[in-house]
């Protein structure tokens, strides 16, 4: 059967678990910096769940450039790994909530070592489904790195039910991480960007509605009461011209550009990785309006965005050097810069001043970015 349905199909749920991932992230107690790194296995863990569904994404992006066909059992393979990449972040929670629970932690590396399973066995499949594809054929399943990380989240098993209970837990960063380096290591040319593209719509239309969700309801039904909301709509608000602003941004970018590589892939990749934090520190910043503490993550966050903004540029004008719109489009990354002094400013008024200055700092950033371009045609 053909591999096209199949992919956006894939795309969709990848996309729609990458974005939900935030809703379990818990709200600080209080707007302290404290309180916030009380959370700290709460982002890792987050982070991970993060790092490994777009590394699925990435990797089946990179092997679905060579398939020509695919059968049912390829489907129902991948339908097994869609099901356990959808409960990674509930187990992910679990073990950050309790992180010394054997059972939690057991859970957590069962799910990790299913997706190993699952994609080794579904790349097994795809290669026994086109059984003439010359490009499939230098694929080595017998290569053992392809199973070191199993390895170890194997030891993380021992350390568990022997010495040290997060062993598993660790056992799993560590895994994770060795197949981001894997993955990036396995270099592969992509000439059309349009899967990347759609995968990247979907998960910036997903954040956009998803930031509605934590405005809360009206006690009542008079004018007081949604008064009393004011600060979470004008953090829903300006959250979505954030959203909107980089969706369109992007759009526009790749509407000249040819072909991408990894380096504008992840770079990309990590940058919705914070953008898809947005939602969390909308409601973060609504419900500590005035506080600096809440504000300077979200100027932060946005900071973070703007600086892989210039890694993407510079990493779009190496891979596409004979792209003369693109380079004139990129010649200049003052935009970006404009972003992070104007936002660095915020943040430095916000603390001394007025914290809800470092939230109208960024949307003044977002004029910026399009006004800047226009003045320099002049």
């Amino acid at each position: 059967m053909d591999t096209n349905r199949f992919e956006t199909f894939m795309d969709a749920v990848l996309a729609i678990i990458i974005t939900v991932l935030v809703l379990k992230l818990t709200q600080p107690s209080e707007a302290a910096w404290g309180a916030i790194l009380n959370l700290n296995m709460r982002y890792i863990s987050y982070f991970i769940c993060f790092l490994i569904i777009f590394n699925t994404w990435y990797n089946d992006h990179i092997l679905f450039m060579l398939v020509d066909k695919i059968d049912n059992a390829v489907v129902m393979v991948y339908g097994i790994l869609l099901f356990i990449i959808s409960i990674l972040p509930y187990f992910a929670t679990w073990v950050s909530l309790h992180p010394t629970s054997v059972p939690a932690q057991t859970m957590f590396g069962l799910i990790f070592l299913a997706v190993n399973v699952c994609y080794t066995l579904s790349t097994y499949l795809i290669l026994r489904a086109n059984p003439y594809n010359e490009k499939l054929k230098k694929i080595n399943l017998k290569d053992y790195r392809r199973y070191i990380s199993v390895v170890i989240i194997l030891i993380g098993f021992i350390l568990t039910y022997t010495v040290y209970v997060k062993g598993i837990y660790i056992s799993c960063i560590l895994a994770t991480l060795y197949w981001f380096l894997l993955a990036i290591k396995a270099r592969a040319d992509i000439e059309s960007s349009d899967r990347f593209e759609a995968f990247f719509d979907a998960i910036v239309a997903i954040i956009l509605t998803v930031i509605v969700l934590d405005i809360g309801m009206a006690v009542n039904g008079s004018w007081q009461a949604l008064f009393d909301l004011r600060t979470e709509f004008i953090a829903y608000i300006i959250s979505f011209i954030v959203c909107f602003n980089y969706w369109n941004y992007n759009n526009n970018l790749f509407s000249i550009v040819n072909k991408i590589d990894l380096r504008v892939i992840w770079s990309i990749g990590i940058s919705m990785f914070f953008l898809s934090l947005i939602p969390y520190l909308s409601t973060f910043v609504a419900k500590n309006f005035y506080s600096f503490v809440a504000q300077a993550c979200y100027g932060i966050d946005f900071i973070i965005v703007a600086l892989l903004s210039i890694v993407t540029a510079n990493a779009l004008k190496r891979v596409d050097k004979g792209n003369i719109a693109l380079l004139l489009a990129l010649e200049s990354n003052l935009q970006f810069i404009s972003t992070l002094v104007v936002v660095g400013i915020g943040i430095v008024m916000g603390y001394f001043f007025y914290p809800p200055i470092i939230i109208v700092s960024c949307l003044l950033s977002i004029f910026l970015v399009w006004l800047i371009p226009k003045l320099q045609k002049y």
